[in-house]
């Protein structure tokens, strides 16, 4: 697997408890208010896998890893990584925007997530603009994920669903669109940094807290 350098220790990542946190290099999406474009470019340092492990044996504080991006799942040999990790008695969250149904679905029959946080970015409707891909490819990825989160209920791993809120590319049209889909799962209202993003947002500012909880707490979700 391709992995960035950087591991951190966070005590945001993981519900509840502190955990180590690994950023895969690449995507297959284009979102443009990614914030973590180097990784998505593939323009950081790479780390060996046995690098990586290195770094988590040193942080013996925890037990919990978080595999973020970054899309973990766009590499065929994430299944290999997560059963090592688990031989080590490690919980894994996986952070995926749901695109590969199929490798989600592999790890879980084989009881490899203890976690998993799903990014719904829009309805269909805007899906090609926030993720940046054609016509075709987002009709077909909006599809990829709605499996995705179908999984997640079905196999009855915990989970979360999260949402990015841009102003101006997404409304109120948008969040209650989204949560007809999200259903009974926990679901997140994420606020938007116009820092370092994949593209400029030059006339966008912080998503406003306070404007934030208030959306979140109309249509059932949490802020952060």
């Amino acid at each position: 697997m391709k992995f960035a350098r950087t591991v951190l220790t966070s005590l945001l990542d993981y519900p509840k408890s502190i955990s180590i946190v690994l950023f895969t290099v690449g995507c297959n999406f284009r979102c443009p208010y990614c914030h973590n474009p180097e990784l998505v470019l593939a323009k950081v340092s790479i780390a060996e896998e046995e690098e990586i492990f290195g770094e988590i044996r040193k942080r013996n504080i925890t037990n919990r890893v978080v595999i973020t991006g970054g899309e973990p799942t766009v590499h065929d040999d994430l299944l290999k990584f997560v059963r090592r990790l688990k031989r080590n008695n490690y919980l894994v969250k996986l952070d995926t925007n749901g695109s590969n149904p199929r490798m989600v679905e592999d790890l879980l029959a084989n009881g490899l997530l203890d976690y998993v946080a799903l990014d719904i970015k829009s309805g269909i409707e805007k899906f090609p603009t926030v993720t940046g891909l054609s016509e075709e490819s987002a009709k077909e990825m909006f599809k990829n994920v709605l499996e995705t989160l179908r999984l997640l209920k079905r196999y009855s791993v915990p989970h979360e669903v999260r949402t990015t809120y841009v102003p101006g590319l997404l409304d109120e049209r948008d969040i209650a669109e989204i949560k007809e889909l999200v259903g009974d799962s926990t679901w997140y209202l994420q606020r938007f940094r116009p820092q370092k993003t994949l593209r400029p947002f030059t006339n966008v500012m912080n998503s406003n807290y306070e404007d934030l909880s208030k959306l979140a707490s109309k249509f059932g979700a949490k802020a952060r």
